[in-house]
């Protein structure tokens, strides 16, 4: 996907720099041929317990309540203002999320690559110290896109 206008992206994405480097370094990926969901699993995982591990140490207060706790984390990283967190499942508004490489990385490839669901639930498995918590497939996906949002099943 070839962005038409930067300027527009980064105002109704409420982007910073980063998102654009984060994006961009991951659609890069996909020119030599190694971006895929399965790459970004692998990634989003090794992400999530670095920065699980830096909440440990700068967040002592963080919410116990596990709908609570994924609030914070997809405030905290500034994946998306536009969320929704119900029990198990999890919705990103697809034209808002700061994370996409697609859409905001210019990456082209089948399939998604999003690195959220795989970051969430390796932060939570490292806040909490056990790893109680998988990605589930919705219709033998890991992202079901729906209504204008990206959505993942959490369990």
């Amino acid at each position: 996907m070839v962005v038409d206008s930067y300027k527009k992206l980064v105002e109704d994405r409420h982007l910073k720099n980063l998102h654009i480097v984060l994006t961009s370094l991951m659609a890069e990926l996909s020119k030599i041929g190694i971006l895929n969901q399965g790459t970004t699993n692998v990634v989003g995982e090794g992400v999530g317990k670095k920065v699980a591990r830096c909440i440990k140490d700068i967040h002592p207060d963080i919410p116990n309540d596990e709908k609570e706790l994924i609030k914070f984390l997809i405030k905290f990283c500034d994946m998306c203002d536009d969320y929704i967190v119900e029990d198990e499942i999890i919705g990103i508004k697809s034209d808002k999320c700061r994370y996409c490489p697609k859409q905001i990385g210019e990456a082209e490839i089948p399939g998604s690559a999003c690195p959220i669901p795989s970051m969430i639930v390796s932060m939570l498995n490292e806040l909490n110290g056990k790893k109680t918590h998988k990605i589930h497939l919705i219709n033998g996906k890991i992202l079901m896109k729906k209504d204008g949002y990206c959505w993942f099943k959490i369990k």
